[in-house]
């Protein structure tokens, strides 16, 4: 159960092999409650399971945390809140997802301003409590995308350290002392809960950007604005997207590394996950300038519909930004591929984003070769490329 959990959502890197580990007289209500929703959430990927069965289990453990709402925050209620939300969320329920976030998030941030452990400025916390505290950041910044919603745990509440990594955490091991220079770090396999809080972070500031008018906002067709410039809100985000990438050990980067590689280590998933997070943050980056249908253009030359810039940039930008959108939906359509292949298919809301991102920009270079710059056979691969990607979809569906 916990395997299953934290392969498809490794964001939840709070789940440890001794929750598994009980006697029944052991457990309070709550506690009973967090182990039905795992087991709930777990079922779904199950050969035997019965979706009307399942949704009412989970509407029973729903019911029951609600009545607790008022009765006191515990970290097992946090967690059962925020697995319940992500049962909500798989089952397209983005309110009631965001409702059941937000309680755990709101008992959260009252648990750390009476004290998880008497914990001040000067953290106590336990490292199940900060890994708790960071699922919650991250749940928030996943189900806010898109929304215009205001973040319930801003960057400044979060003045506690990273978790450490995941060896640490299951053998009980204290952190190793960090580099003096914080950018010498490199992040392995290990280390995916930091990566995902990382690129998460970065994520959420590119889609909530796109969310309030990307280049549509006001003063965004400045020449400082410009996406060419280094003073621009999208080159900042690119360049912390592509440092981010850069502080990933050499071991995290596909396809440079194969996905059947992190399989042999039951990995694939996170990896599969850290890499989703790049390649798609970067799609939607590039996205942002690509016209809406360049019947009669021959080539990039940025947004040919208002708001136009009021600087052209080099024609060497434009081009490269096309060709980073369709690689990046390349490399989506191919990692997919690749987990499925290797029988570690991801089966998430977020994964389907993905899917769906890189078959529409599949499908857009297909029917805009010339735009894009394609022979007939890469327009023909464009083509398969949307088909194959399409069917990871219809697998979700299924």
């Amino acid at each position: 159960m916990r395997t299953t959990i934290a392969a498809q959502f490794p964001e939840f890197g709070f789940l440890h092999p001794d929750d598994l580990e009980y006697r029944q007289d052991e457990l309070s209500v709550v506690q009973k409650l967090r182990l039905l929703v795992i087991v709930a959430v777990s079922h779904r990927y199950s050969e035997s399971c019965t979706a009307d069965i399942n949704n009412k289990n989970i509407l029973f453990i729903a019911n029951e945390v609600q009545k607790r709402v008022t009765s006191g925050p515990s970290l097992a209620l946090i967690q059962t809140f925020l697995i319940l939300s992500l049962c909500n969320w798989g089952d397209g329920d983005g309110f009631n997802a965001w409702m059941h976030c937000g309680i755990a998030t709101r008992m959260a941030q009252g648990l750390l301003s009476t004290g998880f452990a008497s914990c001040g400025k000067r953290e106590t916390l336990s490292e199940l409590e900060k890994r708790t505290l960071w699922t919650c950041f991250k749940m928030d910044r996943l189900l806010s995308c898109g929304k215009r919603r205001q973040a319930m745990f801003s960057d400044g509440d979060m003045h506690f350290s990273l978790p450490v990594n995941d060896t640490q955490f299951l053998f009980g091991q204290s952190p190793q002392a960090a580099p003096i220079d914080a950018s010498l770090r490199s992040y392995g396999p290990d280390d995916h809960l930091v990566l995902l809080i990382q690129g998460l972070r970065i994520w959420s500031r590119v889609h909530t950007w796109i969310a309030e008018g990307g280049r549509r906002q006001p003063g965004m067709t400045e020449p400082e604005q410009c996406p060419f410039n280094e003073t621009s809100d999208w080159s900042k985000m690119k360049q912390d997207l592509l440092k981010w990438r850069g502080s990933q050990d050499a071991l995290m980067k596909y396809p440079a590394t194969k996905v059947s590689v992190h399989a042999q280590r039951g990995q694939a998933e996170r990896f599969g996950y850290i890499n989703l997070v790049y390649y798609v943050s970067l799609l939607f980056l590039c996205r942002e300038f690509i016209p809406f249908s360049p019947v009669d253009e021959v080539k990039p030359r940025g947004p040919i519909e208002p708001p136009l810039l009021k600087a052209r940039g080099p024609d060497s930008f434009w081009l490269q930004n096309v060709f980073d959108l369709y690689d990046a939906a390349s490399q989506i359509s191919s990692l997919l591929s690749d987990l499925e292949h290797v029988g570690c298919p991801l089966r998430t809301p977020f994964s389907g984003l993905c899917a769906f991102s890189s078959t529409l920009w599949s499908i857009y270079g297909a029917a805009f070769p010339n735009f894009m710059g394609f022979t007939p056979s890469q327009t023909s691969d464009a083509d398969s490329q949307a088909e194959r990607t399409m069917a990871v979809l219809y697998h979700d569906e299924g």
